[in-house]
């Protein structure tokens, strides 16, 4: 007598969704989702003309959720680019990364900058010329950024590379120092008339230093380079005078070695 087959048993499975046993399954389950969503954003596309899916669009709401999201992910990086290319593809707009719009504005005016040299030979571009005022200030900005040890190092190396003035009264009182040198050299002084038709300017600018100089306004540095081509500033009156007193001192000091006392006579001839 055969024994009794042993039915088969197994644990009944319990119904409802199973979880994903790996992050591959899970992607795989999250795939189709995202599919779908892109597949209801070409319909409304096809339907209204655009993809501006609004969240308080009640017969869209979650699509509208879902294209924010996405624009959401893009901000931070997170989107790949194989999905944003899909989305680009029909025209769905991503909101613009400020920081990218702001270098492509910088290497815009940097280029507007050489094109502006090439034309004019320098870059000092006015605030004041009504066809270049955007870039003059621009130029400005940069000059101000620097001074505040705020200009990123890059853009110094880019401004640096093509002989950029950083500081322009600096740049024209070192042009008239190299002009008046060039003049010593042709006239074998700096003596300039301020009326001199030929060197009207120039003349108006060493005088200006002389002033300068006897307002002790004009620095160390400048003088000594003036001084170095024999620029001749006027002597300082209280200058004059304390070497004068200084002078007289010495003599009355020769005179009572000599003398014996310090009863100079208004009457002695010597």
């Amino acid at each position: 007598m055969s024994s009794p087959e042993t039915p088969s048993w197994s644990p009944k499975k319990k119904h409802g969704p199973s979880l994903p046993n790996s992050a591959e399954e899970k992607n795989v389950e999250e795939k189709p989702s995202w599919e779908k969503m892109l597949d209801a954003l070409y319909l409304f596309k096809a339907q209204h003309g655009h993809c501006n899916v609004s969240t308080h669009d009640e017969h869209n709401k979650s699509l509208g959720q879902w294209v924010s999201q996405q624009k959401v992910l893009h901000k931070k990086n997170a989107l790949s680019s194989d999905r944003k290319q899909r989305m680009d593809s029909i025209g769905l707009v991503f909101p613009k990364e400020k920081n990218v719009d702001k270098r492509m504005s910088w290497e815009k005016r940097f280029d507007e900058l050489c094109a502006f040299k090439a034309q004019n030979g320098h870059y000092i571009v006015s605030t004041h010329d009504e066809r270049n005022k955007s870039l003059g200030q621009w130029v400005c900005k940069q000059r101000c950024s620097f001074r505040k040890n705020a200009l990123r190092s890059d853009r110094i190396q880019e401004l640096n590379s093509i002989g950029f003035i950083w500081d322009c009264l600096d740049h024209a009182w070192n042009e008239n120092f190299d002009q008046l040198c060039a003049f010593k050299a042709k006239n074998g002084h700096c003596n300039i008339s301020r009326n001199d038709p030929h060197n009207k300017s120039l003349g108006q600018w060493a005088s200006q230093q002389q002033v300068l100089h006897k307002k002790n306004a004009l620095s160390s540095d400048r003088k000594q380079r003036m001084d170095s081509i024999g620029l001749v500033f006027p002597k300082e009156k209280n200058v004059d005078k304390r070497m004068s007193w200084e002078k007289r001192c010495d003599e009355l000091c020769a005179f009572k070695a000599q003398n014996g006392h310090c009863d100079v006579s208004t009457h002695d001839e010597r």
